[in-house]
């Protein structure tokens, strides 16, 4: 099915996306919620055993979550480019990527035919790629905004963000530049300014509600034409490391931008899912395409959920865990095996042949 079957992963991927996008903003209609669309940027990395050589789709990666300042880690696995979309309560995995060094990319070409080459593409050019692949579903007059962290903050991706006339709200590290200075020597100069307290969404309703001291500049950041707003943001004041922001929409107050973009967090629990879940790390398939194939049907599993919990927010308005929904899937499948178990059980009276014809594994080792 992955290996050998002609068919290709977008012959999945492109009817699910637009079907994806079309009912998410329909519900939202229906709830009367605001047409607010966060769409969240990210990438991940998901380990394979140290051993794993012969799959294309796996390369020893740089770690940057293992990494430190003296020591770097590279991690044997995947690599996938992510973009997540967000609409109030509701939201979906609108696609993934997977990722491949330029140096793999031309070992593998080298036994390969000259049309069916890989090509090379960064992860700034795979998140582009979905989001002109998104940019062409969505509706004109809403407001977008594009969140994303640190590593993705380019001038480049910023500017084809405005240029789609969406607003970018991202981390940025503490050397970027506003007006030609670096963000943590605006921080220096305004340590004697006074602070604004604002207070985010707790993620864990179990813990308190979090409190940031933060300050705001107005400037350019390098490279770009239009002024941005930049947070410098601190868990409280005698904090020595704080955290960088930036936002292009120079309306959004500093709680409110930094509200949006903690609108990321549903990408991690994306991830969490699909590599501790749904397996999408569990492939075992030597060429990249197919491994491409893997992924896509793992995405349609993650929508199949996500589009069930959107509805059954519609009808309670309570945020289920997609965890709910698989238990719920399992225990359906249970019960028409049971049903469908004692029916034959009922006519036919012969237990043997009905274990055998269920569990023929279990049959086997009995003989």
């Amino acid at each position: 099915f992955f290996r050998e079957s002609p068919w290709k992963a977008e012959d999945i991927s492109g009817p699910r996306k637009r079907f994806m996008v079309k009912k998410f903003l329909e519900l939202a209609r229906q709830m009367g919620i605001e047409l607010v669309i966060l769409i969240g940027v990210d990438d991940s990395l998901g380990k394979k055993g140290k051993a794993t050589r012969h799959l294309q789709a796996v390369d020893f990666h740089h770690n940057h979550t293992e990494s430190t300042g003296k020591k770097q880690v590279y991690t044997n696995g995947y690599v996938y480019v992510e973009v997540h979309v967000q609409i109030g309560p509701i939201g979906f995995l609108f696609d993934t990527r997977l990722y491949q060094r330029e140096k793999k990319v031309r070992l593998l070409n080298r036994e390969r035919e000259s049309g069916h080459r890989l090509h090379y593409r960064s992860k700034y050019h795979l998140a582009r790629n979905m989001l002109e692949e998104l940019a062409q579903l969505l509706p004109q007059g809403h407001r977008v905004y594009v969140l994303f962290d640190s590593w993705y903050a380019s001038a480049k991706l910023i500017k084809f963000c405005r240029r789609q006339r969406w607003h970018v709200i991202c981390a940025i590290k503490s050397n970027r530049r506003i007006d030609k200075k670096r963000i943590d020597q605006h921080n220096q100069a305004l340590k004697h300014q006074s602070y604004q307290r604002v207070t985010l969404e707790a993620l864990d309703p179990r813990r308190k509600t979090p409190t940031y001291v933060v300050r705001t500049i107005h400037g350019h950041l390098q490279e770009m034409v239009e002024p941005v707003q930049a947070f410098i943001s601190k868990k409280r004041s005698g904090d020595k490391h704080p955290k960088y922001f930036a936002c292009t929409d120079m309306t959004l107050s500093a709680q409110q931008a930094l509200r949006y973009y903690q609108k990321r967090w549903p990408v991690e629990v994306d991830n969490l899912y699909l590599k501790d879940v749904l397996g999408l790390g569990d492939f075992r398939l030597q060429s990249f395409e197919a491994a491409e194939k893997w992924f896509a049907v793992v995405v349609l599993a993650i929508n199949y959920l996500q589009f069930q919990a959107a509805q059954a927010y519609l009808r309670s308005h309570a945020r289920l865990p997609l965890a709910d929904f698989i238990r719920q899937h399992r225990l359906e499948h249970l019960r028409i095996l049971l049903r469908t178990v004692i029916e034959e059980a009922r006519l036919s009276k012969e237990a043997d042949v009905i274990l055998a014809k269920y569990l023929p594994a279990a049959s086997s080792l009995m003989t």
